[in-house]
């Protein structure tokens, strides 16, 4: 829980450094379109690769891609930072498999419940509907994980995607709807090393 906290402390602030280098033109020094170092994969401009907080343990970084919402949401009448962050999951009885979440910098307004509603599709495939959870960090930060059950799973079908798009229903917030430009997401994964 505390690594996953950690994580997520770390990942809004990427984000939020990355909505303030789309919204005021300035260079974001985390490296879009550059080659990742571990794996030499050209990454394509949508996607950033970061290296993630060390493993308490083996003290190993992990690196992560994030991409953002083409437009960010307003919830409760508030404009929130918003991106899908794809993290190598490691299971030593099974290959690498990405893990996609989407994290919000500052989800203010939508209550302290931890389970809603949500939908999500890859390009123009099938909607799928589940209730899910959410992990609240500082400043309330919010990150909502896609676990990767059901066929085809999130981690494999956002590989050949160009488009994601998902709604959360925060119940007296209203729905958020979000749209994300995946393309190149199998370049980022090789990025991150699980291909």
């Amino acid at each position: 829980m505390l690594r996953s906290g950690i994580i997520l402390i770390f990942v809004s602030m990427i984000i939020a450094e990355a909505a303030w280098a789309q919204r005021t033109g300035q260079p974001l020094q985390i490296g879009p379109g550059t080659t990742a170092p571990e794996s030499r994969a050209k990454v394509p401009r949508n996607w950033n690769i970061i290296s993630g907080s060390p493993n308490a343990l083996t003290e190993q970084t992990s690196p992560m891609a994030i991409t953002l919402a083409k437009t960010n949401p307003v919830i409760d009448g508030k404009s929130v930072a918003t991106g899908l962050v794809m993290l190598c999951q490691t299971d030593p009885s099974e290959p690498p498999m990405p893990l996609i979440m989407v994290t919000f910098t500052s989800l203010k307004g939508v209550g302290h419940f931890k389970k809603f509603q949500t939908r999500y599709r890859f390009d123009e495939g099938p909607v799928h509907s589940m209730e899910l959870k959410s992990t609240v960090g500082k400043n309330y930060a919010r990150s909502i994980v896609l676990p990767n059950v059901g066929a085809p799973i999130p981690g494999v079908e956002i590989a050949g995607a160009t488009r994601f798009r998902v709604e959360f229903d925060f119940k007296s917030a209203g729905v958020a709807s979000l749209d994300f430009n995946v393309g190149g997401a199998s370049q980022a994964m090789r990025a991150i090393g699980c291909q």
